[in-house]
């Protein structure tokens, strides 16, 4: 007996058995329904991606935001979104404490990660002032760790991702460098000279997590032209200055919303 015939008759049980059951096509076509066709959107990393600076937090422990990247390109392409990222994460807690919900159901993920692991806080603090050798110490000391200790860390990071959400499109979003060369009260006196100094290594981070990223055939979301003339210090900055707060050197809602019109069409065809 061919297997066509034998098909045949089980659809038209199966249609029998629906309309028995009184399932019409509205019933399938329900939000539950709907819920299990929709894309699914992962987003990992840090405080960039959490939303640190932009207000309306849904917690004070991973300080994830309404206003956050993720949300806004997760609303404008309808992607049902599982936001994991943290404030504060590293490329280690990342692995930890943020990959439960990768599946094979998986359509998008987006990662940032990889400040918290050179320590940009710590490089920050030390450029804060007046001493010039302390920042440019701590300075060498980033840029090593971005250079020796990262790129194997995003590599076993980006394997795992693969191996969980093999089905998925990923793509590794960057930092923006965060200064002008301008100077006010919120650039705790962090000269220009400095200023640019930090500027070259958030441009070897991005350089460095990019090579990673396309190691692995993953997209790369550069934002660093998106935020330029926002920077920390301008006339309509994106970055927050010093504030006193974790929202120190953050981007605000306005530099979130700059990142979804990046990353947005990274997602579209989710």
């Amino acid at each position: 007996m061919s297997a066509a015939p034998r098909k045949g008759r089980i659809l038209i049980r199966l249609a029998a058995a629906i309309a028995a059951a009184g399932i019409g096509a509205s019933a399938l076509a329900s939000p539950a329904s709907a819920d299990w066709w929709s894309p699914k959107y992962v987003a990992l990393g840090d405080s960039y991606v959490s939303g640190v600076g932009a207000g309306d937090y849904e917690d004070t422990t991973c300080y994830r935001s309404a206003n956050a990247y993720p949300v806004l390109a997760a609303e404008a392409t309808g992607a049902k979104l599982s936001f994991d990222a943290c404030s504060g994460a590293r490329v280690e807690d990342v692995v930890a404490d943020q990959l439960g919900n990768l599946t094979r159901r998986t359509s998008e993920v987006t990662i940032g990660v990889g400040g918290n692991d050179a320590g940009f806080s710590s490089v920050l603090g030390a450029c804060a002032g007046t001493d010039t050798a302390l920042c440019q110490a701590a300075i060498a000391n980033a840029r090593n760790t971005i250079t020796t200790t990262l790129p194997a860390e995003l590599d076993d990071l980006y394997t795992r991702v693969e191996d969980l959400a093999p089905r998925a499109d990923v793509t590794v979003v960057g930092n923006p460098r965060l200064f002008s060369g301008a100077t006010c009260a919120g650039s705790l006196a962090i000269t220009p000279d400095e200023q640019a100094l930090l500027n070259e290594t958030a441009d070897l981070l991005a350089e460095t997590t990019a090579a990673a990223a396309d190691d692995h055939g993953f997209a790369f979301a550069d934002v660093r032209d998106a935020f330029a003339g926002h920077e920390v210090c301008t006339a309509d900055p994106w970055i927050l200055g010093y504030t006193g707060t974790v929202e120190s050197f953050h981007a605000n809602a306005a530099g979130q919303a700059a990142y979804a019109e990046v990353v947005t069409p990274y997602l579209e065809g989710c």
